[in-house]
Formats: structure tokens, C-alpha cells, sequence
């Protein structure tokens, strides 16, 4: 958290923005969970400003396929991975300031206004999947895989593959 006024000029603070999601069971349409995450207003974001690379490569479904025949034939150990949360786990490598989301409040005793800036990847940000990628693809190589050179989203090591 840092003084609205400590924003470097030229610089647009963001909206903060809720996104609430309700979780039902499948047979009865009951709510079983109340979800809440907080977001950054992304369409409020400009290009060349606040940000500048959104593309991040997708794995094919041929590639997909290619994969699971090969560990098929050659007996590797398949295995599915859920990243929970993905995107916070990033570093943001440049400046972004939101506002305080609706509901959260300081307790400074002093009338200045404060923003939040960020450090990590949050969800909404037109930057967050090509962030996330950019991670996820530095931690692969410093663990001794290697990128296919045919496709982006593919990396190997020895028997194992990753997709």
C-alpha cells in the first residue's frame, strides 16, 4: 500500500473489481460455496502504457495427442497438474497501482489516500496469461527441461513431458 501521491505522474491507478462465483451441486442446484475474488479492472488498462505483450502460446490438440500416444508406446508416467491460483504466483516486473477494492478500509491516522501496488499477477489484467506463461516457462528451464522447438506450451526432461 503506498500514497496516492507517491504514483509516479501519468501513471492510471486502476479500479478494483469483485468477481463472485457460486458453487451448486450438480443434482440439486444448491449452493454450496460463495467464492469472492478480486480483480483489477483490465479494460481500463491502454497499450503502451501499462502494458504491452498479451499473447501466450496454447498447446494443439494434435501436440495433446502426439503426447499421449508416445507415453503410451513408451510407458512414461502420465499425470495431470491443476495450477490453483495460477496467476498470482508471477512477479509483475512493472509498475501497477489499484485502487482500494469496495469494503476495505485503512486504519492510517492520517486523511491521505492510499493504492495498492502490486507485486504479483492478478486475474483481469490484460498482461496476466502472458505473465503466467513467462513464469511457468522459466521455472520449467531452470529445472532441466527443455522447450520443444516446434511448439511453445511443450517441454521435455529425459521421460518426462510437459504440456
Amino acid at each position: 500500500m503506498v500514497r496516492k501521491k507517491q504514483v509516479p505522474k501519468g501513471t492510471k491507478v486502476l479500479d478494483a473489481v469483485w468477481a463472485f462465483k457460486w458453487k451448486r451441486d450438480i443434482k440439486t442446484q444448491r449452493v454450496y460455496k460463495h467464492k469472492a475474488r478480486l480483480n483489477v479492472h483490465g479494460g481500463q488498462q491502454q497499450y503502451g502504457i501499462n502494458y504491452f505483450d498479451t499473447c501466450a502460446p496454447v498447446v494443439t490438440w494434435p501436440l495433446v495427442w502426439i503426447g499421449l500416444i508416445l507415453s503410451l508406446l513408451h510407458g512414461w508416467h502420465m499425470r495431470q497438474i491443476d495450477f490453483v491460483m495460477a496467476y498470482p504466483h508471477a512477479d509483475i516486473k512493472h509498475n501497477l497501482y489499484m485502487k482500494l477494492p469496495a469494503g476495505i478500509e485503512t486504519n492510517c491516522s492520517d486523511d491521505e489516500e492510499y493504492v495498492l501496488k502490486l507485486r504479483k499477477n492478478i486475474y483481469s489484467q490484460k498482461q496476466a496469461r502472458q505473465i503466467w506463461y513467462t513464469h511457468l516457462k522459466d521455472g520449467l528451464v531452470s529445472c532441466g527441461f527443455i522447450m520443444l522447438e516446434v511448439d511453445e506450451c511443450v517441454f521435455y526432461r529425459g521421460k518426462t513431458m510437459f504440456l
